[in-house]
C-alpha cells in the first residue's frame, strides 16, 4: 500500500511541475488571470493617466481584427490622439518590459517589414514609444499584440 502511495505522489508531482506556468514562454503565454479582473486594472490605469477619450481602447482585445477596428475608429474621430498611445500601452503593460512575449507571438517578424520597430510598444516605458511614422501602421494595426502580451504578464490581482 505504501509503494502504491508513494507512485502516485511521484506521478502526481511530476503532473504538476510539468504543467507551465501561465504568463512564460512554456505556456505560450497564456493569461494567468481573467480578463474582467485584467480589463479592470487597465481601465483603472487609463483613468488615471489617459485622456477620456482613449478610454475605449483600455481593455484587453485579443482579436487582431476587433483590436484593429476600434484602434482606427478612436484615432480617426480624434477622441485620442496618437501621442496618448503610449499612455494607453503603459497601462496595458502595467509597466512591464514584454518585448519577449509579444516576439514570441511574431511581432518582431521580418515578414512586417519594419525590423524591431514594433517590439518598443511592448516595453513602452523602458524603450519608449517616442514619435510616430508611417512605418508604425504597421504596429498599429497588430496592436492586438502589445495588449494580449500585457494582459499575459499579470500574475495576480
Amino acid at each position: 500500500m505504501e509503494l502504491i502511495v508513494i507512485l502516485l505522489l511521484t506521478i502526481g508531482i511530476t503532473f504538476s511541475s510539468a504543467k507551465p506556468d501561465c504568463g512564460t514562454i512554456e505556456s505560450d503565454y497564456a493569461p494567468c488571470i481573467e480578463k474582467e479582473k485584467a480589463d479592470r486594472l487597465f481601465q483603472n490605469c487609463c483613468k488615471m493617466y489617459a485622456p477620456e477619450g482613449c478610454l475605449p481602447l483600455c481593455e484587453y482585445i485579443a482579436d487582431e481584427f476587433t483590436s484593429r477596428s476600434l484602434i482606427i475608429e478612436i484615432l480617426k474621430s480624434k477622441k485620442c490622439s496618437l501621442k496618448h498611445l503610449s499612455t494607453v500601452l503603459f497601462c496595458a503593460s502595467q509597466n512591464q518590459d514584454n518585448r519577449k512575449c509579444c516576439e514570441h507571438l511574431k511581432l518582431g517578424d521580418p515578414t512586417l517589414g519594419v525590423g524591431k520597430r514594433c517590439l518598443r510598444f511592448c516595453d513602452p516605458s523602458g524603450e519608449g514609444i517616442g514619435a510616430l511614422s508611417k512605418s508604425d501602421l504597421t504596429c498599429i494595426y497588430n496592436f492586438n499584440i502589445p495588449l494580449y502580451c500585457g494582459m499575459a504578464s499579470i500574475k495576480e490581482y
